[in-house]
């Protein structure tokens, strides 16, 4: 003889989160403005840089004078359409600028 047996299935359904890229205003970025707590905005993205300023190849000066601004010119200047330095600094993104 057999006993019956039950079985209970749960559905369980998700919807997907779009997670919206965190925005920051200049006043936010200025408030990153040293050494040791360094953001920056580069063509209207923000980053936080302060683990980069001591393995910079153009020396700690090139980002620090950016912490707490706008280092777009610089950025752009010293290496817009290079591939590498692109690469490196989107490590460091943490959000757009608003």
């Amino acid at each position: 003889m057999t006993t019956p047996t039950s079985t209970t299935t749960t559905t369980t359904t998700t919807t997907p989160t779009t997670t919206l890229p965190k925005t920051y205003t200049k006043s936010d970025v200025a408030l990153h403005g040293s050494a040791s707590n360094c953001w920056t905005i580069v063509n209207g993205n923000v980053y936080n840089l302060t683990n980069w300023i001591a393995s910079h190849p153009g020396g700690e000066s090139a980002i620090i004078s950016m912490c707490g601004g706008d280092g777009s010119a610089g950025f752009n200047n010293q290496h817009g359409g290079q591939g590498k330095p692109e690469r490196i600094i989107e490590s460091f993104l943490i959000g757009a600028l608003k």
